[in-house]
């Protein structure tokens, strides 16, 4: 699960809360584990108008998930498919109390091959989540971004 990782499709419940400029449009750029990964760094950006913002976000684990503190309380799961992809599922519960599902897919690479795209809609599908609120955020991030934290 270690490494650097990109943002490449969101989906979600809720698609205000991962439109451009929301909270949970989160740009993934890394991954770190505790040790026997009881705990998970996640790296990442949120844009907040023109600016960019920098997260990290311990996760700690309970059973098969994680819990986070992050627009509220945040419980999330990732699942390695190969040295390339990584899923990603969370529910949020934000301080009004709103829950939003999101399923997301991190990668290597820039593009998903058809059959990586295929187990993500798979993925999207099992979750609940409706085709049309899937959203390619890769576009939308900036690459400046991935070198400054690559090297933290």
């Amino acid at each position: 699960v270690e490494g650097n990782w990109q943002t490449v499709y969101l989906a979600s419940s809720s698609v205000e809360k991962i439109k451009e400029g929301s909270p949970l449009r989160t740009y993934f750029r890394r991954i770190e584990c505790g040790k026997k990964c009881k705990q998970i760094y996640l790296y990442f950006y949120v844009k907040r108008g023109a600016k960019c913002q920098q997260y990290e976000v311990i996760g700690k684990r309970k059973q098969e998930f994680y819990q986070a503190q992050y627009e509220g309380k945040t419980t999330f799961m990732v699942k390695m498919v190969n040295e390339k992809i990584l899923l990603f599922h969370y529910f949020n519960k934000d301080h009004r109390g709103k829950v939003t599902r999101v399923a997301g897919i991190l990668a290597k690479a820039k593009q998903l091959t058809k059959d990586e795209m295929t187990q993500y809609m798979d993925f999207v599908e099992e979750i609940g989540i409706e085709d049309e609120n899937v959203q390619r955020v890769l576009d939308t991030g900036n690459d400046k971004w991935a070198i400054k934290l690559t090297k933290l």
